[in-house]
């Protein structure tokens, strides 16, 4: 099975990207989850080529990729909604309809410019799973904490186990 992760480099990328490797390597099992896995890593550093490539081949994708802490409030939507539009198109291009998984917020239900770019990245994802007829998921993270946490960033509990 090819799963390709896109933000691999982030907090949940590099999470799911250490248990699936320890599922491939039989350290680790996942009911249903075959260990035979090859993962495909994208990230912002990734040369955009291979993107084309990694749809193609794609079983499974993780969309975790997004932008939460932009210089500017544009980024929000080019971050959270264009690369979804890129990525989508690109799966459409191959015929690819493998199931597509977007890690959200629950700022998505909120009236700023980040919960509207989270919003409109689910709501192309829906379409997308509508249109193509592939298996689109969503999940609304309200809080994340795990190994690679960084205080003051992107946990209240990480940040809390800091400043104690």
């Amino acid at each position: 099975m090819n799963i390709l992760i896109t933000g691999a480099k982030g907090f949940i990328g590099k999470n799911l990207i250490a248990q699936l490797e320890n599922v491939r390597d039989g350290k680790a099992r996942i009911e249903g989850l075959d260990p035979d896995l090859t993962i495909l890593e994208y990230d912002l550093d990734t040369d955009p080529q291979l993107l084309d490539s990694f749809c193609e081949r794609a079983d499974f994708v993780f969309h975790l990729a997004g932008v939460n802490r932009p210089k500017e409030q544009s980024e929000f939507m080019a971050g959270n909604f264009g690369f979804a539009s890129v990525l989508l198109d690109t799966l459409k291009k191959h015929g690819n309809t493998c199931p597509v998984m977007l890690a959200s917020s629950i700022q998505a239900a909120l009236a700023n410019p980040y919960g509207e770019s989270k919003k409109a990245g689910e709501d192309l994802l829906f379409s997308y799973g509508e249109e193509t007829g592939a298996n689109v998921l969503v999940y609304r993270f309200p809080n994340v904490f795990g190994k690679w946490c960084r205080p003051n960033y992107n946990s209240a509990v990480a940040t809390f186990c800091h400043n104690i």
